[in-house]
């Protein structure tokens, strides 16, 4: 066996600058399983410490106002451990050098630190001193992007009074872990943050003393979650209680095992689809390469060696291609996950968050690897080396001749000597040019997919912020006013149109299936909210029924006309039927949609308004916004353009970068398969390039013959590639949770035409590094070759 293994040594190094392209597939592949597992399993291994050791609550509740005696019967309910009242709003922050509208989520501090649920943990400077009036501890992403540390002033209006406030502190909670802005439901951290303020001083100053309207709680080890939520919620009912929520339903956690999940799938999808490539390739290589190895297997069997170490041998050769590109796929893997990781503290305020190596990460992408080699060379192998010493001596038959179709059309005499030549090539072996084409095809489906990315989270963008959202500013009051609040705004100058809103915290049911979210009532021809259909046409609210945004009915199980129990969250809870009237095409989270009229109607309410939607003169957008700040009803303002912006600037981050990397793993695959399809058709075809060089032809006619049939390749490579690439992208969106935001494909023509310039440029760089080779054949050496 000892000179099988010199053979074998010989043949990668030979070989070589096809064993690092292929292995450089291999490496794409194991390097995405590595580094996605790695992130998912890092974070997740972060955020379950974070969550134990900051006593994370299991159950959530908001409220109207409860009075504090009331917390001694909610922890008696069975299951509960223990109960934390609070005082919690959204107020406007005034922050130095902030030219935006900035939100601030207060939370009151009570009990001992150290010992409560949620607890904050506290970064840089220190916690709130019990009885301090005016100290407050801020989130770390908002002080890090407005450059706030302990020992700054800032002000906020609280309940229509403007508080001066000191920051002691920069921390962190398990509540608060993805903190998103309750304009948008994504992390704003520039625009949005959590305050944390002594409970006493913050309940004075919302008019709570003595009382809460937020509670949190701890379950026993052995409670129900959603018995003891069924129990909560009836108690709390006449306290203006919306739904108990557990821990599946609280913002950040959910917003957070959204991103998990996904990170889940893409572990799964990106790396099957990179290895099913190396895969291909491998079963390419090996089996030319075994092709032109006739004669040395036929050699080898006559001299005794059998079929089972030839196998071996081969195989080994596979193995060994896809073992290489393991251990490339390993390091950059682990480089990739531990840049991921870091990447995703701008986001996640996990103050424990930390890479941790996977060893069942690495051992499945060996496993992976060395599959996808077997797979690929196993059939191809064990057909070659079953061949008769004797007939494995001999060159394969010829091909039959027969004229091919462009010959019997007599087209070919459009063509030059050399053309035809290479046509004849193609069509006469249409199972090597439609694999070849097939790889080509997926290295530009695989570019494709890394542009639409992007062109898809555009045109939702566009189509969520110019066409359904239309206003320039947004403010919500600070509680349920009458309609008079929205035209006393619709005065101020510079105001064009001012649009009253209403949302209602409500439970939507449709037979066993529920759901918890805000409806939002818009009036009857509103032209600043416009919601689409799902066919991107204007959806007008009829004068009575609720319509649906796609995912939600999906999880209701429910079509036009089906009826739909809403349940009103508020106090009262006001129960109605209502019919389902179409489906909304939006991208953000779940939504539902009514005429406000109707609402109103329903809740048995005079005309009531929780914010105001404004077109204003871009001219005089700066003073209207002073003059909304000086008006003690609008809680908080937000433009739709900043937040727009906000949201492209955080999710493009993470699109460009998996783009980048698409656009090299795309480029690797097209230079393996257009280097290796041309250094095997040199190797297999030198002798009669070389004969063809003395009867008379040029260099440049020889590389037409050598690199025609690579450019015929490629070319229908790239027209099955693009249809293949937009089928990727679908896969690809499918991957995110559809409750986290929805991107509907699309490819522009500027990233068409770009997806296949990249793989032209390299499968042209392929093929002229083997033209070189070409160039430099020593031609009686190569017609003695054979003799």
């Amino acid at each position: 066996m000892k000179a099988l293994d010199r053979k074998l040594r010989r043949d990668l190094w030979r070989h070589r600058g096809q064993v690092l392209t292929i292995s450089l597939v291999v490496a794409c592949g194991i390097s995405q399983l590595v580094a996605f597992v790695t992130m998912y399993r890092s974070l997740e291994a972060s955020r379950d410490a974070y969550y134990a050791g900051a006593r994370f609550a299991d159950l959530f509740v908001h409220l109207e106002r409860a009075p504090r005696s009331l917390l001694a019967r909610l922890a008696e309910v069975p299951g509960v451990a223990r109960v934390e009242g609070r005082a919690v709003g959204d107020y406007r922050l005034y922050v130095p050098n902030a030219s935006e509208p900035v939100l601030g989520h207060f939370v009151s501090l009570d009990g001992s630190a150290g010992a409560r649920l949620n607890e904050v943990v506290v970064k840089e400077g220190r916690a709130v001193e019990p009885g301090a009036a005016r100290e407050v501890v801020l989130s770390e992403l908002f002080a890090n992007a407005r450059g706030l540390r302990p020992g700054d002033d800032l002000r906020a209006a609280l309940e229509g009074r403007e508080v001066r406030l000191e920051v002691v502190g920069i921390g962190s909670s398990p509540e608060f872990v993805w903190a998103p802005n309750p304009r948008t439901g994504f992390p704003d951290p520039e625009h949005f943050g959590v305050v944390w303020m002594d409970g006493r001083a913050l309940s004075a100053a919302l008019g709570l003393s003595g009382a809460f309207n937020d509670a949190v709680f701890q379950l026993a080890g052995s409670a129900d979650p959603a018995a003891v939520a069924a129990s909560l919620d009836h108690l709390l009912e006449p306290y203006g209680a919306f739904a108990v929520l557990d821990r599946g339903h609280q913002a950040s956690n959910q917003l957070l095992a959204m991103k998990l999940a996904q990170y889940r799938s893409l572990a799964v999808v990106v790396p099957a689809l990179f290895l099913a490539v190396a895969a291909f390739l491998v079963n390419l290589v090996v089996s030319r390469l075994v092709g032109t190895q006739r004669e040395q297997i036929a050699t080898l069997k006559a001299l005794g060696y059998g079929t089972g170490a030839l196998a071996r041998h081969y195989l080994a050769f596979a193995l060994a291609i896809c073992l290489v590109g393991a251990v490339l796929g390993l390091g950059v893997g682990a480089v990739e996950g531990e840049a991921g990781v870091r990447f995703f503290t701008s986001y996640f305020n996990l103050p424990l968050l930390a890479f941790r190596p996977d060893g069942g990460a690495a051992a499945a992408g060996v496993l992976a690897s060395a599959s996808a080699a077997m797979l690929g060379a196993v059939s191809t192998v064990l057909r070659t080396v079953r061949l008769p010493a004797a007939e494995a001596m001999q060159p394969e038959p010829p091909e039959e001749f027969r004229p091919t179709a462009v010959e019997r059309l007599h087209l070919d005499r459009l063509l030059g000597v050399a053309g035809r030549m290479v046509l004849r090539d193609v069509e006469r072996r249409p199972l090597r040019t439609a694999l070849s084409a097939l790889a080509v095809a997926l290295a530009t489906a695989i570019v494709l997919v890394g542009y639409t990315l992007v062109d898809s989270l555009d045109e939702a963008v566009a189509q969520q912020f110019t066409r359904v959202q239309r206003e320039d500013l947004a403010a919500a009051f600070d509680r349920p006013r009458g309609a008079s609040a929205v035209r006393s705004l619709a005065h101020f100058p510079g105001v064009d149109v001012a649009e009253a809103q209403r949302t209602v915290p409500v439970r939507l049911r449709a037979g066993p299936r529920e759901r918890q979210l805000a409806l939002l009532g818009t009036p009857a021809g509103s032209v600043l909210r416009r919601p689409r259909d799902i066919h991107g046409r204007l959806l007008r609210l009829p004068s009575s029924g609720i319509a649906l945004s796609g995912p939600l009915a999906g999880i209701l199980g429910v079509r036009v006309n089906d009826p739909v129990e809403v349940e009103v969250l508020e106090a009262g809870r006001r129960r109605f039927t209502a019919p389902v009237t179409g489906f909304v095409d939006d991208f953000v989270g779940l939504s539902a949609y009514m005429d406000l009229a109707d609402l109103e109607r329903r809740l048995g309410e005079p005309p009531t308004v929780t914010g105001a939607l404004l077109a204003v003169d871009r001219s005089r957008l700066g003073e209207v916004m002073g003059r909304l700040e000086r008006v003690p009803a609008a809680a908080s303002l937000s433009r739709p353009d900043l937040d727009a912006k906000q949201f492209v600037e955080q999710e493009a981050d993470v699109l460009r970068a998996i783009q980048s990397a698409l656009v090299v793993i795309a480029v690797i695959i097209a230079v393996g398969m257009v280097f290796n399809n041309a250094r095997i058709a040199l190797a297999l075809r030198a002798r009669d390039l070389a004969t063809l060089r003395i009867l008379g032809f040029t260099r440049g006619e020889v590389a037409t013959l050598l690199m025609g049939e690579q450019a015929a390749q490629l070319v229908l490579g790239i027209a099955l590639g693009l249809p293949l690439g937009l089928l990727f992208g679908r896969w690809v969106l499918a991957a995110v949770p559809p409750d986290l935001f929805r991107l509907a494909m699309r490819a522009a023509p500027g990233s068409v035409a770009l997806s296949v310039m990249v793989v032209l440029l390299a499968g042209l760089l392929s093929a002229l590094l083997v033209q070189r080779q070409a160039d430099r054949l020593d031609l009686v050496s190569v017609l003695k070759a054979r003799d």
